[in-house]
């Protein structure tokens, strides 16, 4: 007599892309399009006499709560790169914005603060008097002596991090590997994605009273390397037992 066995399942994991952990993920799907091709069946009954099934496509997608720029930067075809702290080489010119922002080159270190004067250095402003300083830039404020539109020279020491450049690459094919665990059972499973292109994402809420994340979509490929009998060519999935 054959046994039935039977596994409930709530899913956890942590997603690695190209091997880098993408921090917390949510919402990890697969969707399989098919294309179904039928005969009808004409000596009579209705029906079809035939039918055929083939994958159209199949997709994985994930939701990323961790705003990292590497995530952002696979989420919108970009770049990373490396901030190094350390102060401006030179003076570096603005124009005032009375009680607005005037961005600088690189994000400021608020921690050290800038020096900030007319375009000759013969006057220095004074910092919460005639200026206010945050990281991304001078606010002048209209209570003090800077005028508008004046031009300025500000001197500051730039923040270390990373600045990701948005839609400047082509796109980018990797692997995908789901290290997880069912939650109901204790036991492991991992899935291996060989090929997946992800799409720039449809949007991000950048500014909210909730925690922000947002939704990422690729196309599992086949890979062609794959040539052995009954094996996957797109994604495998392994579990103990």
């Amino acid at each position: 007599m054959s046994e039935i066995v039977t596994e409930s399942y709530i899913g956890s994991g942590i997603v690695y892309v190209a091997g880098r952990d993408v921090g917390n993920a949510s919402g990890v799907k697969i969707a399989i399009e098919q294309d179904t091709k039928s005969q009808p069946n004409y000596r009579g009954g209705g029906g079809n006499a035939a039918e055929i099934t083939r994958v159209k496509s199949v997709k994985l997608s994930f939701t990323l709560n961790d705003f990292s720029n590497q995530n952002m930067a696979l989420a919108l075809r970009g770049k990373v790169e490396v901030l190094a702290a350390g102060a401006v080489a030179t003076p570096e010119s603005i124009i005032a914005v009375l009680d607005g922002l005037a961005d600088t080159a690189f994000m400021i270190d608020t921690t050290v603060e800038p020096v900030v004067t007319d375009t000759s250095a013969a006057t220095t402003f004074i910092k919460d008097t005639d200026y206010v300083v945050s990281a991304g830039g001078i606010r002048a404020l209209s209570t003090g002596s800077i005028t508008a539109e004046q031009p300025l020279k500000v001197t500051y020491t730039k923040k270390a991090g990373n600045a990701m450049q948005a839609l400047t690459e082509s796109g980018q094919t990797v692997p995908v590997v789901i290290d997880g665990v069912n939650d109901a059972t204790g036991k492991p499973w991992t899935l291996k994605f060989f090929k997946w292109t992800p799409s720039p994402t449809a949007g991000m809420d950048l500014i909210g009273d909730d925690f922000g994340s947002f939704d990422i979509e690729g196309g599992v490929l086949a890979d062609a390397s794959v040539v052995a009998t009954g094996k996957s060519k797109f994604f495998v999935r392994s579990a103990a037992s």
